[in-house]
């Protein structure tokens, strides 16, 4: 089954806490805070460094979330790694890290009994690495076996493909999390001259959540990050490439069923678009399942989902022994919304389980931070906090309006036998709408 991606998770859960009480914004000694108390008895902060892949060549690709994954693992100035990890263990400390195409971060959960445990950890992960060259070599051993783990998964590469073709030429071929080719050249002082370069408070927030007074979460922060480094820092201006013809990238692979995905256009998540688009999507999803899975029976999980990041996207997919009926049948369903629309009844329905189960799904601190966090490096926090507002205010003209004005062509991607694609190689070019 394809994964949600965690932003999607984030951006669109979380409700029913972040309802708890106002999330506020303030400045720390030059650094952004984000802050939303709750009546949780578990604390998560994290620290977002802006960037993601526009901080680093492609020849480097990976590199950013190898150096975050590193400051939690390969130890610090006060620990080292095995004293690192016994007492994030002791205290039931959980430090982690993401690098992503827009942004990287570390994140930090505890109870509230042990926050001085868990803060004095995060702030060693955050200012204090030391890039241990033995620990990084056994931290590059669990990355390459996770990597080759994800290249056996044909879900994985099937949407490796589709991305790296409809993002050729921009920052987002990138793959954030590198090859195998290159983390096996990075050095653990590559890794530390890298981290300098993004610690930077011009580049980094916080984000906070949790049972935690304003006043004691200034003070820890001062006494912690008030010497931060601080650059000039640039954003780099991305521009999603249009979508607007129909292209297929295929590769071989001997497997008992087919992998395909098909990559669209998609509005910022700061458009007037967004809601609505993602509503629409979410409508294509539950056509898509009911034709190819329930009527049809040529898919066992087929599905979509939107990925909200500065060049955005929606992505179709299917595994099926029948690639042909299968496309076929993907692209009438897509013809179908597009030109036939939602109805107010189906939004009703959507609307309703949209938003009750991500009040289910979304209910931890890390959620908050995540969607809160995601949110600021997309155009601003209080986008999250606004979300439930808009999604209930989201009306039948806006959806089909928004996708009939994003969703003019496609980009696929197929993995498995290549004589049932080019069997398929009529259906993958049918027009929409």
């Amino acid at each position: 089954m394809k994964k949600i991606l965690t932003a999607i998770l984030f951006i669109c859960g979380s409700l029913s806490v972040m309802a708890q009480s106002e999330t506020t914004s303030f400045d720390v000694d030059g650094i952004k805070v984000i802050f939303k108390p709750t009546l949780k008895d578990i604390i998560n902060v994290r620290m977002f460094y802006r960037g993601g892949v526009t901080n680093y060549p492609a020849s480097q690709a990976g590199i950013e979330k190898f150096a975050l994954e590193a400051t939690t693992e390969c130890g610090t100035k006060k620990y080292s790694g095995n004293v690192y990890r016994d007492r994030a263990d002791v205290y039931g400390v959980d430090v982690a890290s993401e690098g992503e195409y827009d942004y990287g971060n570390i994140q930090m959960q505890c109870i509230t009994k042990y926050f001085n445990e868990g803060w004095d950890l995060f702030t060693e992960s955050v200012v204090n690495p030391v890039f241990d060259a033995g620990e990084v070599e056994l931290l590059r051993s669990k990355i390459v076996a996770k990597m080759r783990e994800d290249q056996s998964n044909p879900d994985k590469r099937a949407e490796q493909l589709v991305l790296q073709s409809a993002f050729e030429g921009t920052p987002y071929a990138t793959d954030p999390d590198g090859t195998e080719e290159i983390l096996s050249k990075l050095t653990a002082a590559d890794l530390k001259n890298y981290y300098s370069s993004i610690f930077n408070k011009n580049r980094m927030f916080i984000v906070v959540a949790g049972k935690i007074s304003k006043e004691a979460l200034i003070a820890k922060i001062k006494a912690s990050f008030a010497g931060l480094p601080s650059a000039p820092y640039t954003p780099v201006a991305l521009k999603e490439p249009a979508w607007n013809d129909y292209k297929v990238v295929k590769e071989d692979r001997n497997l008992q069923t087919n992998y395909i995905d098909a990559i669209m256009n998609g509005p910022a998540f700061n458009s007037p678009d967004y809601v609505a688009y993602r509503v629409g999507i979410s409508a294509l999803g539950g056509s898509l399942f009911s034709e190819l899975r329930t009527k049809l029976n040529l898919s066992y999980d087929p599905g979509t989902y939107s990925v909200m990041q500065h060049m955005p996207y929606a992505l179709m997919y299917v595994s099926t022994t029948s690639p042909k009926e299968a496309v076929t049948a993907m692209n009438q369903q897509l013809n179908k919304v597009l030109s036939y629309g939602l109805s107010p009844e189906g939004l009703k329905r959507i609307k309703s389980s949209f938003i009750t189960s991500n009040y289910i799904k979304q209910q931890s601190t890390a959620s908050i931070t995540g969607s809160l966090g995601i949110a600021e490096i997309l155009g601003g926090w209080q986008l999250a906090e606004d979300l439930p507002k808009a999604i209930e205010n989201v009306t039948v003209a806006q959806i089909n309006d928004a996708m009939q004005k994003y969703i003019v062509g496609l980009r696929w991607s197929y993995l498995g036998d290549l004589k049932k694609a080019e069997e398929a190689d009529a259906a993958f070019k049918m027009l929409i709408h």
